[in-house]
């Protein structure tokens, strides 16, 4: 790990140190849009912790979806949920000189993201994180949560072999409805079609499926698209035939099993999706068994 400069985050230490006398040796792990996540020492704790600060800003809305996201994470606890400990606010002064409201959460340390490391894994290795998706996706689903946004880089690793879903900013309670605005909210390569056309209100459960579908796909493939995105990503996603499975371990392999359950999770209309997570995976699994791909399922 380099040194960590002295205005990690677009702050300056001393202002951290002051702002949140709680922590102390704060080290900038990302940053992005009116946030940044450092690890820092938690003397409460004893112990280092991701510490998630986010600017109020002049947008309501930004502190409603960061509250939001702590509340969720606080009552979801499960394996595959990233673990959060504490929350709290306060003014703090950025780099420009303004004092500045801020929300902060700490949560537990995860190593890289999903997006960064799956193409140099194994073939088992990626069939046991895909797995580990599937649960903690199912876990929330139980308890009428969509996540909103599935996709690698929101899916956190642990130690290097326990999947975490963590960036819950667009989550919310399914069948409550989510924009006045009719805008898209979500990453494009992983929208279901009935986002692309407009329906925000509705139930997000089936949409998180074909999410899932997507990164499932990327997963086994290791980073081949679904969808031939050359004739736009929307177009992709309203038209576009699901391409076939090749697993690169397997290149001979037919998957025809494997293929047929890709291609339900990417339906285009949600109610030819599967009822629920729990049975999307146990097809999976049978799938994978019939397909020859593994004995490597051992859950």
């Amino acid at each position: 790990m380099t040194h960590p400069s002295s205005s990690p985050g677009g702050y300056v230490r001393a202002d951290l140190d002051a702002a949140l006398p709680r922590f102390s040796g704060f080290r900038l792990l990302g940053r992005g849009g009116e946030g940044a996540v450092f690890i820092a020492f938690d003397w409460t704790r004893k112990e280092d912790v991701a510490l998630k600060l986010m600017r109020a800003g002049e947008d309501p809305t930004l502190w409603e979806r960061f509250e939001r996201e702590y509340a969720i994470l606080a009552t979801s606890r499960a394996a595959n949920l990233v673990q959060v400990f504490a929350s709290g606010h306060g003014q703090i002064r950025v780099q420009d000189g303004s004092v500045q409201h801020h929300f902060w959460y700490t949560m537990e340390i995860c190593e890289t993201t999903l997006r960064k490391v799956y193409r140099g894994m194994n073939l088992e290795q990626r069939v046991d994180l895909m797995r580990q998706m599937f649960d903690g996706l199912a876990y929330l689903h139980a308890k009428n949560v969509a996540h909103r946004d599935i996709k690698p880089a929101n899916l956190f690793l642990v130690k290097g072999t326990q999947l975490k879903i963590g960036d819950f900013g667009l989550a919310t309670v399914t069948k409550v409805p989510t924009s006045s605005t009719g805008m898209v909210s979500g990453s494009p390569p992983y929208l279901a079609p009935e986002r692309w056309l407009g329906d925000q209100a509705s139930d997000w459960r089936p949409s998180d499926q074909y999410a899932a579908g997507v990164t499932a796909f990327e997963l086994l493939s290791c980073g081949s698209p679904p969808l031939d995105f050359n004739v736009g990503t929307m177009q992709a996603h309203l038209s576009g035939a699901v391409n076939r499975l090749v697993i690169p371990e397997l290149p001979r392999q037919g998957l025809f099993a494997v293929n047929a359950v890709l291609r339900r999770m990417l339906a285009k209309r949600p109610e030819d999706r599967y009822p629920d997570l729990a049975e999307c995976k146990r097809e999976l699994d049978a799938a994978l068994a019939q397909d020859a791909v593994t004995g490597l399922v051992r859950r």
